[in-house]
């Protein structure tokens, strides 16, 4: 079996049977004997995988860490690791079988500190699921630039982990919000890449009351934590400015609903668009204002058990995947820089 040449960070916050279906598309890998697992937990149990889903990697090292916070977990992952690359997973994205060996190319043939995959929508067939899609991933997706950039999807990149265990104590910090850590990552000149071949596949909120709750938690994690790299007056500056941020998003990412969905189907998810990157905004800057507050373990909690946000019926085997996008050019720009 040869060494590992990346490990892929799998986090549960009770159960091994969270882990399944991640470890499902961790299995289909082409290059899984070149993968070491690493699982992490609130407990033995919790990582107590069945020995039948744990065959042909190269490695399983099992981590017992508290999961009250995500950048944490994540953390205990990256430096219980060996291989020289570390891929963060969520139980809600499912990496395409080539996944892993073309970050490993990636890796190879590029002096790069990240890599982000192309990520499309897993169950695009709620106006709710394409809205968060929107928010969250569209500029990193088929239709979003690739190369050196500024900014890579949250949650699935893939580092070099001594790029990670640069920030030292600090990790669990920067993991929390990722971007923050990639701009920084920028600022001190290494480099991020977005790129075409790894391929991960995102289910979202197909309901609009957990659209809007995912939309009012994440951002105050962000904006206080970047408020706390900052000093008062960008911090009461951003704050005071937050009315701006949603015309300016939607005016990014309404080219993306277009080339995505087409004209008509736009319109139809503007107002919706629109509402949630208002409460998102709202959320942002009652972080730079007003600190966390107890947003952090509520953003963990809605990292896990995802299909409690879909609709009646649907399950992660009712909906067909989705054939690769036609479409043939990127979006201006302009519009490739909306954040996620």
């Amino acid at each position: 079996m040869p060494e590992p040449a990346l490990a892929a960070v799998l986090v549960t916050p009770d159960r091994p049977s969270n882990m399944a279906r991640t470890l499902a598309a961790l299995r289909a890998q082409t290059a899984r004997d070149r993968l070491q697992l690493v699982l992490v937990g609130p407990s033995h149990d919790a990582t107590d995988v069945p020995a039948h889903e744990l065959t042909g990697f190269a490695d399983v090292v099992r981590v017992v860490n508290p999961v009250e916070r995500m950048g944490s977990a994540q953390a205990a992952g990256t430096q219980a690791a060996t291989a020289p690359l570390v891929m963060f997973t969520e139980d809600h994205c499912f990496p395409e079988p080539g996944h892993a060996q073309a970050m490993i190319d990636l890796f190879a043939q590029h002096d790069c500190a990240a890599v982000g995959p192309t990520v499309v929508n897993g169950n695009p067939t709620s106006l709710v699921s394409r809205v968060q899609y929107l928010i969250e991933y569209a500029p990193y997706g088929e239709l979003g630039p690739k190369g050196p950039a500024r900014q890579i999807p949250g949650h699935n990149s893939t580092y070099r982990r001594d790029a990670l265990l640069h920030y030292g104590d600090e990790l669990d910090q920067r993991l929390e919000v990722e971007t923050l850590m990639h701009w920084d990552m920028n600022d001190r000149g290494l480099v991020t890449l977005n790129d075409s071949a790894p391929r991960s596949r995102h289910w979202n909120c197909s309901r609009f009351g957990p659209l809007l709750y995912f939309a009012w938690v994440f951002p105050r994690v962000f904006a206080a934590s970047r408020a706390r790299q900052g000093d008062t007056i960008d911090r009461l500056k951003l704050g005071l400015l937050w009315p701006l941020i949603a015309p300016i998003r939607f005016r990014r990412l309404f080219p993306y609903a277009v080339k995505l969905h087409g004209l008509p189907t736009a319109l139809a998810v503007s107002p919706m668009l629109f509402l949630t990157l208002f409460v998102s905004a709202a959320s942002e800057g009652a972080g730079y204002l007003a600190g966390e507050g107890n947003h952090g373990p509520r953003a963990t909690d809605l990292e896990f058990h995802r299909d409690r946000f879909f609709r009646r019926g649907e399950t992660y085997d009712s909906v067909p995947k989705a054939a690769p996008s036609a479409d043939a050019e990127a979006p201006t720009p302009d519009a490739a820089k909306a954040a996620g």
